[in-house]
């Protein structure tokens, strides 16, 4: 039995970058800048000065001062001719002892991404065949149910489908696009072994019950009332204006065919009659595969790397964390709580505030109110502790969400260890009341990870109905993506390094909770049965210490 799974497609225009060292050449004439400009601060180095230094034709140097301008380690100043200074970032780098690295961003080739509307799964195009609602035939096929009515996706639900080559990372991501809606994915359904045959791989656990309640609903209706059979739409076909039959050629170039036989009636389709039923014959591919099981059909790995500072149990520990990440961040801090009531936050005014008097930026979204909460009310209390923080400028520094994002992420993200992003991702409702469940979450960093928090902390903005905050977290997540690249230039290695895949929205209907791999797993999402925000929404983690790694 053929069932479909209602499906469409974004097409997502993305950057790729990678890190380059920089050669002995430029390394030394970054040094030389420096040092020319300690012995003369009032000259400066010139393009002139570094040749006759060097020995080098001018075109190497002035390639070589390009990379160091483009990188940001040397600013030109003007005068009757260009000097070179060193920046902030410059001076840093040549006093750190490491060899600095650039960065090359360059424009990838447009993925499009086939987004599942029963369970929200997402694949690549490559990955899933699917074909027209003409050729599917929902009439005479049946289809699972048509949840997902939203004709968007955020870049923190496709980001790890994008595809790059070694040594590349993922540096920004557009929009996903719509392409189309009217398509299915045709899969082949054998009751008797319960086998699904046509799921991409790692939509199996999402979606298999849901396609084998569908067929077995359909085999017993047709079981029950087996002279009732699917009737195809009938098909208009416009028919020409009848011209006089004429006698054609018979030699071997001009064989007469039925329909050009006078009197000869045409086929029933041609008189504009219902179409034959098509037949699951119209999906041959579904017959020369092997059907997936649920024990071959596990997710591919999609695990980063990072740190894991540590692991923070019970309330008290969260609150301190929470509390640390206030009071040491240098530039920003993000709060999403599954849930927020008044007193909560009121309990937090004071480090909010003084956070915000250093000129700390801080975001507090929330899944839900509380009863006895509003939206506007918490709105109302955040902008009086911006104002009292910072006056004017403390409304435009603390971001309060003004509509519920729908999520059960529990998610903290601050600057903290030497300025380095580090997030806190649990189950804790950071700005609500304390959940039955005991609290756990894990303290983690490491760049490359954290460019996807970033991303996923854009698209809570994005539900939450603020595309500038949401703008500027992509910016954040660019930015450790740029750390990453440079990183991996210079071969450096994170401490406490652990393997993670960050889990967001959809993907937690595929997500094994009880699976006995040893993995960590944290984190909260909560279920929408209708409307908009039907689906999963929520943020999680599955991390695998290298204990836990199996041996390759």
């Amino acid at each position: 039995m053929i069932v479909l799974v209602p499906v469409s497609m974004f097409s997502v225009n993305f950057s790729v970058a990678r890190g380059r060292p920089y050669s002995r050449l430029e390394r030394r004439v970054l040094e030389e800048i420096a040092a020319q400009a300690g012995a003369a601060p009032d000259q400066g180095a010139t393009l002139t000065s570094l040749c006759d230094t060097f020995r080098v034709h001018e075109r190497l140097m002035v390639e070589a001062v390009v990379t160091l301008v483009g990188a940001g380690w040397v600013a030109v100043t003007s005068g009757r001719e260009a000097t070179f200074v060193l920046t902030d970032e410059g001076q840093q780098a040549c006093s750190s002892g490491k060899d600095p690295a650039s960065v090359v961003v360059a424009p990838a080739a447009p993925c499009t991404v086939v987004f599942d509307r029963t369970a929200g799964q997402l694949a690549r195009r490559g990955e899933v065949l699917t074909v027209s609602k003409q050729e599917a035939r929902p009439d005479l096929n049946p289809s699972t149910p048509l949840r997902i009515v939203r004709n968007a996706l955020d870049e923190s639900q496709i980001q790890k489908l994008l595809p790059r080559a070694s040594g590349e990372w993922v540096r920004s991501i557009g929009r996903p696009r719509l392409v189309t809606v009217d398509r299915y994915l045709p899969v082949r359904v054998d009751l008797v072994d319960r086998s699904i045959t046509g799921l991409p791989r790692g939509w199996h656990q999402a979606l298999s019950a849901e396609i084998l309640a569908v067929a077995q609903a359909r085999k017993e209706e047709l079981e029950s009332a087996p002279e009732i059979q699917p009737t195809p739409q009938a098909i208009a076909v416009k028919v020409a204006p009848p011209v006089q039959a004429r006698m054609p050629a018979t030699d071997a170039g001009h064989r007469p065919t039925p329909l050009s036989i006078p009197g000869r009636k045409p086929p029933a389709t041609a008189l504009g009659a219902a179409a034959a039923p098509q037949t699951s014959v119209s999906f041959p591919w579904l017959y020369g595969a092997e059907p997936f099981g649920s024990s071959d059909d596990s997710p591919t790995d999609q695990s980063t790397e990072a740190a894991l500072f540590s692991e923070v149990s019970g309330e008290e520990a969260h609150q301190l964390v929470l509390a640390e990440a206030l009071a040491t961040a240098a530039s920003h801090v993000l709060i999403a709580s599954p849930t927020v009531n008044m007193e909560s936050l009121s309990k937090l005014g004071d480090v909010i505030q003084a956070a915000v008097a250093r000129g700390v930026r801080v975001d507090v979204l929330y899944g839900d109110t509380e009863e006895g909460t509003n939206p506007q009310g918490i709105v109302d209390l955040l902008h009086r502790i911006g104002y009292h923080a910072a006056e004017r400028l403390g409304r435009d520094l603390l971001k309060p969400a003004k509509e519920r994002t729908g999520s059960g992420a529990s998610l903290l993200i601050f600057d903290g260890r030497n300025g380095a992003l580090e997030a806190v991702i649990g189950n804790y409702a950071w700005v609500g009341s304390p959940s039955s469940t005991r609290a756990h979450s894990a303290h983690m960093g490491g760049t490359e990870f954290l460019a996807q928090v970033a991303r996923a902390a854009a698209g809570l903005w994005t539900w939450s109905g603020d595309p500038d905050s949401a703008d500027r977290w992509r910016h954040v997540a660019d930015r450790c993506q740029d750390e990453t690249a440079v990183s991996e230039a210079r071969g450096d290695r994170l401490k406490d390094q652990v393997l993670a895949e960050l889990i967001v929205d959809d993907e937690h209907a595929r997500n094994a909770q009880g699976s006995d791999d040893g993995a960590l797993r944290v984190g909260g999402a909560r279920r929408h049965e209708s409307g908009f925000a039907a689906g999963f929404r929520g943020i999680s983690a599955v991390i695998h210490r290298p204990d836990t790694l199996a041996a390759p």
